[in-house]
């Protein structure tokens, strides 16, 4: 085992240590009720007393009531994800509020499934995110979730791999040696007092869709149709899928962050791209009509949007993420480049000497306002830290390197208590750092590396800035010069 491996692994031990938990109990039935059970984390007292998606029923029987349609959620690419970072208005997420789309269905007659991807790769703090993302999924009654190979290394590394069978249906294309884990899964429906098989499989390579197809179940007389989906990991596999003619469904890696549908609606297979990111959640609805020899698909995207509800288990669960990643000092730890020409950073009071007037009009700008129910705040920049501490980020390196000077190299921000004259956007986040500026008395001009606006105003977090650039510049003109954007963002040229 490498030291970066020993590591990492000794970090999930210890944050599963600090909750008490030791390895995850195994369930002797794999299609059990008590499937629900979530990893790692305490319940809380709400979702001990059974508030959850599935409270009061099982989402694992085989056999679901009557009803006039099946529902199939799913999502994917969910790349740590967990909730949107609410730097801006009209973001669309969250794990808590996806829980009012999947909650729309009655477990009886729904199938909830992830594609895979839960985290992106594997740091300290996607080991967190990837427990936390497999308690949220219990929470929501998940049923079935796609592992990728990555996947698989990530539940290792965080001692999680043994048990997450006992959280829900697991699928694979990457079976390991040491495991046994189906490639394919199916639950029986039933529709208008007729039963429905609805069979998710996952396929790698060509002959992987090809030993999938012949492994599907064929219709007999217990049954008045099937439904087979495809789970593919490359997207030329979807021509190689569709011309086995096994399959009335074929979901491909995602195009967008939105899932969409490939095609014609109307056509068999139906494709459908999974989205990015747990903005959307995929549905397929599937009816058996009087009319129809075999049950009809049909598909929707449905956001996750802002003004949905959020589900207060959800939302503790949440908490407790912030917690175990402000515990475990990830921030203080986070990795620095060295900055060139032994330069460093000095912080937005010391430019306040020779320019008074740039530093009062920076501090007091005022922020953007696009829609009238959004509050304003003095300097939106120069407040940037406390919109952190708001939402109890500010101790999550993901939030706060867009919240304060130079994270990322050594001299810039650490930590609120060690560098408090580094917290939120200043002068050298787009003008670099000022040492020699400040040494030289002006003389020595402030070099990189800086910061462009669209390295933070990204579609994730600032979801408004694309199309409006222009006003947002405008809130930030703090010098007297006629100066253009193109010359503030150029290191040596800066007002």
């Amino acid at each position: 085992m490498t030291g970066k491996m020993a590591c990492i692994c000794l970090l999930a031990g210890t944050v599963l240590a600090r909750l008490g938990v030791g390895a995850i109990e195994a369930q002797e039935a794999k299609e059990t009720p008590s499937r629900s059970r979530a990893v790692g984390l305490p319940q809380t007292p709400a979702q001990s007393a059974g508030s959850g998606p599935s409270s009061g029923q099982s989402a694992f029987g085989e056999t679901s009531p009557t009803g006039g349609f099946v529902t199939i959620f799913f999502t994917g690419n969910e790349l740590g994800a967990m909730q949107p970072c609410g730097c801006s208005g009209g973001q669309l997420g969250g794990l808590d509020r996806r829980h009012a789309v999947l909650s729309s269905v009655g477990p009886e007659n729904r199938l909830i499934i992830d594609t895979g991807f839960l985290v992106p790769e594997s740091t300290e703090q996607n080991l967190i995110k990837f427990n936390v993302i497999v308690q949220a999924f219990s929470q929501l009654g998940y049923d079935l979730v796609n592992l990728t190979e990555q996947d698989m290394l990530i539940a290792r590394q965080a001692g999680l791999f043994d048990g997450l069978g006992s959280v829900f249906n697991i699928i694979t294309a990457n079976c390991p040696d040491d495991a046994n884990l189906p490639a394919k899964f199916t639950r029986r429906f039933t529709l208008n007092a007729s039963a429905v098989d609805v069979t998710v499989a996952v396929a790698g390579t060509d002959e992987q869709i090809f030993a999938v197809a012949r492994m599907l179940p064929a219709e007999d007389t217990n049954s008045s149709g099937t439904v087979n989906i495809v789970i593919v990991s490359r997207t030329d596999a979807v021509s190689v899928a569709a011309e086995t003619r096994a399959f009335d469904c074929i979901i491909s890696p995602p195009q967008s962050d939105e899932p969409m549908l490939i095609g014609d609606a109307n056509a068999r297979p139906l494709v459908i791209s999974v989205g990015r990111l747990g903005k959307y959640v995929g549905k397929i609805r599937v009816a058996l009509t009087a009319a129809s020899q075999k049950p009809q698909l049909s598909f929707s995207a449905i956001p996750v949007a802002e003004n949905l509800p959020q589900h207060q288990p959800l939302v503790e669960l949440y908490k407790d993420y912030q917690r175990l990643v402000k515990e475990t000092n990830l921030l203080e730890r986070y990795p620095k480049f060295v900055l060139p020409d032994n330069l460093e950073y000095v912080g937005s009071r010391s430019c306040k000497l020779c320019h008074d007037y740039e530093y009062e009009k920076w501090s007091t700008s005022q922020p953007l306002i696009l829609h009238s129910g959004d509050t304003p705040s003095q300097g939106r920049h120069a407040n940037a830290f406390a919109t952190l501490e708001k939402v109890g980020s500010d101790y999550d390196p993901e939030c706060v390197i867009c919240h304060v000077v130079g994270m990322q190299y050594q001299s810039g921000f650490i930590s609120p208590a060690k560098t408090p004259e580094l917290k939120d956007i200043g002068c050298e986040n787009c003008h670099g750092p000022g040492s020699e500026h400040l040494r030289s008395l002006g003389a020595v001009e402030t070099s990189g590396p800086i910061s462009t606006c669209t390295d933070c105003h990204t579609s994730e977090h600032s979801a408004e800035y694309a199309g409006n650039e222009k006003q947002y510049f405008e809130k930030i003109i703090h010098w007297r010069e006629p100066v253009s954007l193109v010359r503030v963002k150029e290191p040596n040229r800066a007002p």
